[in-house]
């Protein structure tokens, strides 16, 4: 498939930035906004499987560069948004989804601990809508954070998780406030349970063996209204929603994607 072959989307002719894009959730909204037209940049700090899944999708006729971005670098993060204007001379949208978890209640997390997923999850947050803010303000465009459920509700033995995707929560709404007179729009999607290799490496890592590991996938899914894991696939959908005009009086939302979790339980 060429470029011309494929019919207009919701993203044709747009430039998006999705960081943490070499991987699970990132790595289907990298696939997903692609295949809406845009031209893709996915950033990651794993430079290798960012090039490896930017030479997948360009084989496939799409438009994707691959970039290594470091998000709790300001000179970093600086320079993937100065990568996008070289590349296509604008910036339409972008999904701040880097981050990463660690457990431990407030008794057993390090603070080496608790600072790391800081970095990442906040101030990485806060770094890239920085970098970005000025050209989304040129473009009219949006910005996406990944949130969680967690964000919204606690969940036992995650403080520092917890504790910085609720800073992405607030962060989301005070921009959406301070810019929507700039035309820019500002959400963030809040997943429940993912099935992601990230997710599978930290039960594998509690499990005694695979008849454990597999009892404690169940336990998770035991708390869902619709009683399954959710797919990266599936969460890359609302993130489309939310960085094309199909959500175009929408801002200062927060949208839990978690399989009726927060609500029905």
């Amino acid at each position: 498939m060429t470029q011309s072959d494929r019919q207009e989307g919701a993203l044709t002719g747009k430039t998006a930035i999705v960081t943490g894009g070499a991987s699970g959730i990132g790595r289907a909204a990298v696939e997903r906004f692609a295949r809406e037209g845009a031209y893709v940049i996915c950033a990651d700090l794993d430079a290798t499987a960012a090039q490896a899944l930017a030479a997948r999708l360009v084989a496939d006729g799409l438009a994707v560069e691959a970039t290594e971005t470091d998000v709790t670098d300001e000179s970093s993060v600086t320079a993937m948004a100065s990568m996008a204007l070289k590349v296509t001379g604008r910036i339409d949208t972008v999904l701040v989804n880097a981050g990463i978890m660690v457990e431990g209640d407030v008794l057993s997390v390090s603070l080496a601990a608790w600072t790391r997923v800081m970095n990442v999850n906040a101030t990485g947050s806060f770094l890239t809508a920085r970098a970005v803010m000025p050209h989304l303000i040129d473009t009219s465009g949006t910005l996406v954070f990944t949130a969680s459920t967690v964000g919204l509700s606690g969940m036992k033995g995650v403080a520092a998780y917890s504790a910085s995707k609720g800073a992405v929560v607030a962060l989301t709404r005070q921009l959406a406030a301070d810019y929507a007179d700039r035309g820019v729009r500002v959400n963030a999607i809040a997943p429940g349970a993912v099935r992601t290799a990230l997710s599978e490496s930290q039960f594998r890592a509690r499990a005694r063996d695979d008849t454990h590991f597999n009892e404690l996938l169940a336990q998770v899914i035991g708390r869902y209204p619709i009683a399954r894991w959710g797919q990266p696939e599936e969460i890359a959908e609302v993130m489309l929603f939310l960085a094309s005009d199909r959500s175009s009086w929408m801002t200062g939302q927060i949208i839990p994607v978690d399989g009726g979790l927060l609500e029905l339980r």
